[in-house]
């Protein structure tokens, strides 16, 4: 007999074996599978006759961050397995109640002021749910919400009033609390954003507050690995990846109100970086006069309402107020006899009397397609959160010459670059010009805190600057009246503003409104510097002259608009 033939054969006796023993797998497992059952009804008969609740551990996810409650070797030897929390009341599953290492586990988490909640669980899912302990990889399926009382963040002002303090009760409470804490302080000092920054031996997180950057404290990076973990749990994120870019996101109750949160992760050198945008879906919209539209820009949005075709494109950089001021025109668009849908990602504020439709890129429900099944829903208003690629701009434009109103926003950094920018992407200039009805170029800029700002004198070099941009305005809008005060605010700070001198935002703007001048222009694919200079002799004011006039109505200041705008034109 050759080798080949020897190594045939065995291949062949190997096959057979395997054939004649996948049979034998498949029963056994079906055996334990039946027996599996049979226990976890065993263990629900007994709960009913003890009269507690039953829990089936193989169907229940477990929050890593609840395993550190009880140390592996003591929840082993009373077999008892927290699995579920909300602050002190804490669910716990046991297999026999009358244990007495179990009892005297039970009798320790309510000295620890625990009040629980115990469950019957089967041996055998308790023993599945113990390996827990060995692994951080575990699969989340269920979306954990946590809910904040007013109650709760004035209990917290103290401590967060100093931040060792918080900074001490993160790093010695458990990584649940610790997020809790930082969540409650976000939402005290007002922060749209959090951001968890890790260094070589600590991580730095900050707080974006009206739309700047603080730094509220550093903690050790042993603390962040047990935060990062607890994030990335609510954030349905995956435990056991670290090394590619992940989003989620949560949401936690804030008085009866909803508080979603987006979460971005990063790879850094140092570990992951997260960033939270906080989104309060129950905010107010907020009216033109409150944004900060003024004087013409002001009578413009106004009429808006009166559009019964076209595109409406706000511009501004990522956080620049856009997707606000699409839903204060909604907002003022919205009647009984219009239909409104909107295409968002996420959706940022509830209207009532509107469609509201979330992206999910991950399904292929897209900004392009989904635009093209919103305008199968006969609407007469749609809002797009933003024109990303060719497609959706060709279908947006399409729609606004067919007889509708459509909203979206751009990332461009003037209302004239948004002209170039649509035909660079690809769109034509034959359908630019006529579909374009509105641009509101914008930026946000922080106000003077009310309650800390004190008048003084302005300095030589400031008036210089702001009798320059004044005479710019005056040349295009010779009847505006502008008066320079002899005092100007400036910010101090105090406890109402964090300490930063400013409390809230106000947009500064400037607005084009396509005329048969400009959109002729456009057709004859002339320069941006040519459609600027048309505007201008139309009265065009731009985002740093709306910006120096509200500095002199004292609502922000000089150093604020200058930090925001472009170099005056």
């Amino acid at each position: 007999m050759t080798d080949d033939t020897k190594i045939k054969q065995g291949t062949d006796q190997k096959t057979q074996a395997d054939a004649t023993a996948a049979p034998a797998k498949k029963i056994k497992k079906g055996l334990e599978a039946i027996d599996r059952d049979y226990k976890e009804r065993e263990a629900l008969k007994k709960a009913k006759a003890l009269g507690i609740s039953y829990v089936n551990l193989a169907r229940t996810p477990i929050n890593p961050d609840l395993l550190r409650i009880l140390e592996p070797e003591v929840a082993e030897k009373a077999q008892i397995i927290p699995f579920f929390r909300i602050g002190k009341r804490l669910r716990v599953a046991v297999v026999d109640p009358e244990n007495p290492e179990t009892k005297k586990v039970l009798e320790d988490l309510k000295n620890q002021k625990f009040l629980l909640n115990v469950n019957l669980a089967s041996e055998p899912g308790l023993q599945e749910a113990l390996k827990n302990y060995e692994s951080e990889q575990y699969k989340v399926k269920k979306k954990i919400e946590a809910s904040y009382e007013e109650k709760d963040i004035k209990a917290y002002e103290k401590e967060l009033a100093e931040m060792t303090d918080l900074k001490e009760k993160i790093e010695s409470g458990t990584s649940e609390e610790g997020l809790q804490y930082i969540n409650i302080g976000a939402m005290k000092t007002g922060a749209s954003d959090i951001h968890f920054e890790p260094e070589e031996k600590e991580v730095r997180i900050r707080y974006r507050i009206d739309g700047v950057l603080h730094t509220v404290m550093r903690i050790d990076q042993k603390v962040y690995k047990n935060l990062a973990n607890q994030l990335k749990y609510i954030s349905k994120m995956k435990l056991n990846v670290s090394n590619v870019p992940q989003d989620g996101r949560f949401s936690f109750i804030l008085n009866e109100r909803k508080i979603d949160v987006r979460v971005s992760d990063i790879p850094t050198q140092f570990g992951e970086s997260f960033v939270l945008r906080l989104l309060d879906s129950a905010r107010s919209v907020l009216t033109y006069d409150e944004m900060g539209f003024q004087n013409e820009y002001l009578t413009k949005m106004q009429r808006l309402k009166t559009i019964n075709n076209g595109m409406i494109l706000c511009t501004g950089p990522t956080g620049s107020g856009k997707t606000t001021t699409l839903y204060a025109i909604l907002d003022q668009l919205n009647s009984p006899e219009t239909k409104i849908i909107t295409l968002e990602d996420p959706i940022e504020y509830n209207l009532k009397g509107v469609t509201q439709s979330q992206i999910n890129e991950k399904r292929g429900f897209t900004f392009g397609s989904g635009l093209k099944s919103v305008l199968r829903q006969d609407p007469d208003v749609v809002m797009i959160g933003e024109i990303r690629d060719i497609d959706t701009a060709e279908t947006s434009s399409q729609a606004a010459l067919t007889g509708h109103v459509v909203l979206s926003t751009l990332h461009t950094n003037s209302a004239v670059e948004t002209i170039p920018r649509l035909i660079n992407m690809g769109l034509q200039p034959f359908m630019v010009a006529p579909a374009l009805n509105t641009i509101v170029a914008q930026r946000l800029v922080r106000r003077v805190c009310d309650h800390c700002k004190v008048l003084k004198t302005i300095p030589p070099a400031m008036l210089k600057d702001i009798e320059k941009t004044v005479g710019s305005i005056r040349k295009v809008k010779p009847d505006l009246a502008m008066e320079i005060p002899k005092k100007l605010p400036f910010p101090i700070g105090c406890e109402k503003c964090s300490h930063t001198g400013y409390k809230g935002r106000i947009l500064v703007t400037e607005m084009i409104t396509l005329d048969y001048e400009i959109r002729d222009m456009i057709l004859k694919e002339q320069s941006s510097n040519s459609i600027l200079l048309a505007a201008r002799r139309k009265g065009l004011i731009s985002m740093r002259e709306d910006g120096i006039l509200k500095v002199l109505k004292g609502l922000t200041t000089i150093e604020e608009v200058f930090r925001v705008t472009s170099v005056a034109r």
